[in-house]
């Protein structure tokens, strides 16, 4: 069970970081917030996209 928990949220840091590099106009944005999701799996995907999608303006 672990790994498949583990596994998801693989898959949903990977996907929220492509949409990262697809939606940020700024490179320095883009690694940012690369760097957050990959330092906080789960939370930093999670925050992405709250804050992309307009849920909480920033």
């Amino acid at each position: 069970m672990p790994r498949i928990i583990g596994f998801i949220i693989l898959l949903i840091n990977v996907l929220a970081i492509i949409d990262v590099w697809k939606r940020e106009p700024t490179v320095e944005r883009k690694l940012l917030w690369t760097i957050v999701i990959l330092l906080v799996p789960g939370l930093g995907a999670l925050g992405w996209y709250v804050i992309s999608r307009g849920i909480i303006n920033l």
